[in-house]
């Protein structure tokens, strides 16, 4: 598959032609990368009230708007009311190159993600891997996380049953060109399919990893329905073999 036609099944996709969104409300047809960046937001009058869509968050959820925040020049949109949060950095670049901030606490904290994170996890990914739903039951982490090297289309489902969008998703296309971050606190499943030859995936935890507290939800849930760019996944063998969402261990 070349890069083209890459955009073109994305774009069928969010058109609603793909078999997991049929009858379901599709964000207009736009390739991902001409998507309207963060910090366009910074025009928009009456910030809040940015439609997802606008900043390159795809969801099944409804009633669901980003709340911007700039702090530092870093552009931070908060989706109300899940708690996730899309991070696009203030970018220096000079004729050496370039530098910009992946964590700073004081700033992220505007949006509502915590300072305190435990541990660092790297990963490599080649074209159609797919790793996840994964999350943990008890010691919940929350995550923040950035691909370093290639792109990745990377899924949150919210499994908070008091939540008003308890097993919705929310997805977005985070890459090393756009430099974007997710946050997403706890109480969601979380999984990502790597769109590149090769991508790497770095993200912090709010908590240690914990075995024997790892769930997985089942990537192709018909109940949960995301439209993954990728009809047949490179997986973990427990990865296909996860719980249905009408199974599966949810946080009270």
């Amino acid at each position: 598959m070349t890069h083209m036609d890459g955009l073109l099944e994305w774009s069928a996709i969010f058109a609603g032609s793909h078999p997991l969104l049929s009858g379901q409300p599709a964000p207009p047809v736009v390739a991902p990368q001409e998507r309207v960046p963060l910090t366009a937001a910074r025009d928009l009058p009456e910030v809040p009230a940015v439609p997802l869509d606008q900043i390159g968050i795809w969801s099944n959820a409804q009633g669901v708007e980003a709340t911007v925040f700039i702090s530092g020049g870093i552009t931070l949109a908060r989706l109300e009311p899940t708690g996730i949060v899309l991070v696009e950095p203030r970018v220096f670049a000079d004729h050496r190159g370039q530098f910009f901030e992946t964590f700073h606490a004081e700033k992220f904290a505007v949006a509502g993600i915590p300072s305190h994170f435990v541990q660092d996890n790297h990963s490599l990914s080649y074209r159609h891997v797919l790793r996840g739903l994964h999350y943990q039951i008890q010691k919940a982490q929350g995550k923040l996380i950035r691909a370093i090297r290639g792109e990745v289309f990377d899924v949150a489902v919210d499994l908070r049953r008091a939540s008003a969008t308890f097993g919705r998703w929310f997805g977005t296309l985070l890459s090393a060109e756009n430099r974007r971050m997710m946050y997403l606190p706890p109480g969601f499943a979380h999984g990502f399919c790597a769109y590149s030859a090769e991508a790497e995936v770095a993200y912090k935890c709010t908590d240690l990893y914990a075995p024997q507290f790892e769930r997985t939800l089942l990537w192709n849930d018909p109940a949960v329905r995301i439209p993954w760019p990728v009809k047949e996944p490179i997986m973990a063998e427990k990865d296909l073999h996860g719980r249905l969402l009408a199974d599966a261990e949810c946080f009270e």
